[in-house]
């Protein structure tokens, strides 16, 4: 790799003056690094930012896979690569781009556009250090999904005020069996820490607080250990559970055996595609309730995982194109932009006013509780070492039928051991 990127250097001083002059006429030509799985809206959003004709946008779509993603931009930033220019990142690595000056941190005027209108949770997860790195693009959070006719015998409704992960189970026990289960992430993989971080922050605490001082061994982590060892081991508990992913616990909710589900709101979208191709399932979809995220304790309220993606400046764009990087990513983040993500891509919006608009309303009918949790929901911790970090989650809680309270003190070990020196 080393000897071809001298190549390429010697070839690009070997080109005679008139050529470079040539090639600097015209608009600026700025590459954006997005993930897949989202094309129309991509298309679109880059037609309307590009009318003027002050620059172009050449898009370049990353592999499926986060981390994946994150590899081949990890590469490229740390190589100051000149064509790496807008970048769609995760909202977990927004300190790690940050730290290493691999993006730029936004100018005042730019940070003032985009953080007009947006949500709260889903700003904290582009900033760091108390500097704006990214502006936020797409979001998302959880919600506790439900059947309605099932919760209504259970003698509950989610939807009238926030139940505790207590209440929750207890009724979920009072189901048939076959029919109580509450699906929630238990295999080992990012969705569970997402769902350790979420039950952390419920109970009023911080996996790594902002100095990066681990913060699990004590009355937060051991309430978070106690949520997941009572799902796992009680009534209510899923065959399987340390198996459990998205996609798993979707098919669970979906086939009935889990009557209550935590989860993204994509599978409202999933369920609604579905219903139109199996009349069978129709009723099931018409059945679905949501409401907001469990509360860990009574007297506090939940903060729901945070999703989505932000989009940054790479700070190998040379000098004379970063004014025009700015403005881009003004415009491909605006209001119009996320409507249409949301719209055509079903991601939900990181702009609060995106959340009014009457055809969005129509495709998202749980639109105001998405706006409420985004706004109140909790990132994951923000660190340097945030993979590695992860990893110790990962390994320290699992598997979910042998996590007890005295597990917060192992967890909190491994995240010490995991984000120091």
């Amino acid at each position: 790799m080393k000897n071809l990127l001298r190549l390429a250097a010697a070839a690009l001083t070997a080109l005679p003056l008139a050529a470079c002059a040539a090639e600097s006429e015209g608009p600026v030509t700025l590459t954006w690094w997005q993930g897949p799985n989202a094309e129309t809206p991509t298309q679109a959003a880059v037609a309307a930012c590009t009318r003027d004709g002050k620059y172009t946008i050449k898009v370049e779509t990353l592999p499926d896979g986060s981390d994946k993603q994150r590899e081949q931009l990890v590469r490229r930033l740390s190589a100051k690569d000149r064509a790496v220019n807008l970048v769609t990142m995760d909202v977990v690595w927004t300190a790690e781009f940050a730290e290493a000056g691999w993006i730029l941190p936004l100018p005042a005027a730019t940070a003032a556009t985009v953080t007009q209108g947006t949500l709260d949770g889903a700003l904290k997860s582009a900033t760091w250090k108390d500097k704006l790195y990214a502006a936020p693009l797409l979001s998302g959070s959880q919600l506790l999904w439900y059947r309605k006719s099932r919760a209504q015998l259970a003698g509950i409704d989610p939807a009238k005020g926030e139940l505790t992960w207590e209440q929750l189970l207890a009724a979920a026990g009072r189901m048939p069996e076959g029919e109580r289960g509450v699906a929630t992430p238990g295999n080992r993989y990012e969705g569970y820490t997402v769902f350790v971080n979420a039950l952390v922050a419920s109970a009023g605490g911080q996996i790594v607080d902002a100095e990066g001082k681990p913060g699990l061994d004590g009355d937060a982590g051991r309430a978070a250990a106690s949520v997941i060892g009572s799902l796992a081991s009680g009534p209510a508990a899923l065959k399987g559970m340390s198996t459990l992913d998205e996609e798993t616990m979707r098919a669970a909710f979906e086939q009935g055996e889990a009557s209550f589900m935590t989860n993204w709101g994509y599978v409202y979208a999933a369920a609604a595609e579905r219903a139109k191709k199996e009349p069978a399932f129709k009723k099931v979809f018409d059945d679905y309730g949501w409401a907001r995220y469990p509360r860990v304790t009574a007297d506090r309220a939940s903060a729901p995982p945070l999703g989505g993606s932000n989009i940054a400046v790479g700070a190998g764009t040379p000098e004379d194109q970063r004014d025009s990087a700015f403005a881009a990513l003004a415009c491909l983040t605006s209001e119009q932009a996320q409507k249409g993500f949301m719209t055509q891509a079903g991601i939900p919006a990181a702009r609060a006013s995106v959340y009014d608009d009457a055809e969005v309303r129509a495709t998202f009918p749980f639109a105001d509780v998405m706006r409420d949790s985004i706004a109140e929901a909790a990132p994951r911790p923000m660190v340097r070492k945030y993979n590695a970090l992860s990893t110790a989650i990962q390994t320290a809680f699992p598997p979910p039928a042998s996590v007890s309270p005295e597990t917060a003190a192992k967890a909190h070990a491994a995240v010490a051991e995991a984000v120091g020196p």
